[in-house]
């Protein structure tokens, strides 16, 4: 039986390969042809260095992709050559026929796991930061120094701000601030048409200012004006210095701590819980994928066509209903529709019920 595992996994390989080079380019093909329609007058070695550093990124998301097309094409090759029968006539079943094409998938999933939590995250966090150098050459350019935040809850109370300009530490647009006191009602409130940070010291500076206090009822109590006032506020400056960051930039433990840190402050955390728990759902994934495409790729018989053909046909579809689960509960999940738990773990559990399913149904 080792002469057998050496062969088949030398089939399996052959294709996985295959299937990461194809699926991976694929990626850097469309993110390339989105980024050129920008027109930027940056240098393209931004362009370039930013598809370099997404390829640690693509390679753990497209892992599973070529894991379920490896595997049930694998498979129904064997199917088709009957050298699956023979194996079944020599004693051995389904299952341990197929033990390497298993064992490549547990390997999968703790590779998933190992790269999703060192080299994606310092990758994309370079990645981005390469786009942002392009897109500041196009027309339209997002600009990351312009940070734009409103209606944000703090310790003691709300801002309102509009844009905020992380290099200047300086709000365009207008600022407000409303503390709160312990039973809801307001205590003091003020607003000014410009406010500028001193990061060092936590003091803010704000100019054409007007604070209004209030009295046991929420009612006016006094009106100040001034053309300049610094005041102090009850959270820190890095709660308008530092950016919202890309949950992909992270890895768990840094995930924990942004969840901890967001919740301390008030804020909505829910993109980083979702990420969090997708870190986790998503190199599982690859087993169970391939448990199920295992079982795809060796169900129906030469009447019912060729089952190379079946078995690309059945691959493409659920590669487009895994990106099209994993991106849904991604979304749903960052804007609150879904609970995080729900959103990151949804689709592996979906995948999970239908391999469970087959694997019932199948028993070879």
């Amino acid at each position: 039986m080792q002469i057998v595992d050496r062969y088949i996994s030398g089939q399996f390989l052959r294709s996985f390969i295959f299937g990461l080079v194809a699926f991976n380019a694929l990626l850097l093909l469309i993110q390339a042809l989105q980024l050129t329609r920008l027109e930027s007058d940056k240098p393209r070695i931004h362009l370039y260095l930013y598809l370099l550093y997404s390829t640690p990124g693509f390679f753990v998301r497209t892992l599973p992709m070529a894991l379920t097309f490896s595997v049930c094409f694998t498979t129904a090759h064997f199917t088709k050559t009957r050298e699956l029968v023979a194996l079944y006539s020599a004693g051995r079943s389904f299952y341990r026929a197929l033990t390497p094409l298993f064992v490549a998938a547990a390997i999968s999933t703790a590779l998933s796991f190992v790269l999703t939590n060192t080299v994606a995250p310092v990758a994309t966090r370079l990645a981005n930061q390469e786009q942002d150098q392009y897109k500041k050459g196009a027309p339209r350019a997002l600009m990351r120094e312009m940070v734009f935040q409103k209606n944000i809850r703090g310790r003691k109370g709300f801002y309102f701000l509009y844009y905020f300009d992380r290099e200047a530490n300086k709000v365009i647009g207008g600022f407000n601030y409303i503390q709160l006191q312990a039973d809801g009602t307001p205590e003091w409130m003020v607003e000014a048409q410009e406010a500028r940070l001193n990061p060092q010291s936590g003091e803010w500076q704000l100019s054409n200012a007007r604070r209004v206090r209030f009295d046991s009822e929420g009612l006016a109590e006094s009106v100040e004006n001034a053309a300049s006032l610094s005041l102090y506020f009850p959270d820190e400056p890095d709660t308008f210095t530092r950016p919202a960051r890309d949950p992909k930039e992270l890895n768990a433990l840094e995930l924990f701590q942004e969840v901890g840190r967001l919740h301390a402050l008030g804020f909505d955390a829910a993109p980083y819980e979702v990420r969090l728990h997708a870190i986790f759902a998503e190199s599982l994934v690859c087993i169970i994928l391939a448990v199920a495409a295992s079982i795809a790729g060796h169900s129906g018989n030469h009447r019912g066509g060729n089952p190379l053909v079946r078995s690309i046909l059945i691959s493409a579809g659920a590669i487009v209903l895994y990106f099209v689960l994993f991106n849904l509960g991604e979304s749903l999940g960052g804007a609150n529709v879904l609970p995080p738990a729900v959103a990151g773990w949804g689709p592996t559990g979906f995948f999970l019920a239908v391999a469970g399913f087959m694997v019932l149904r199948f028993r070879r």
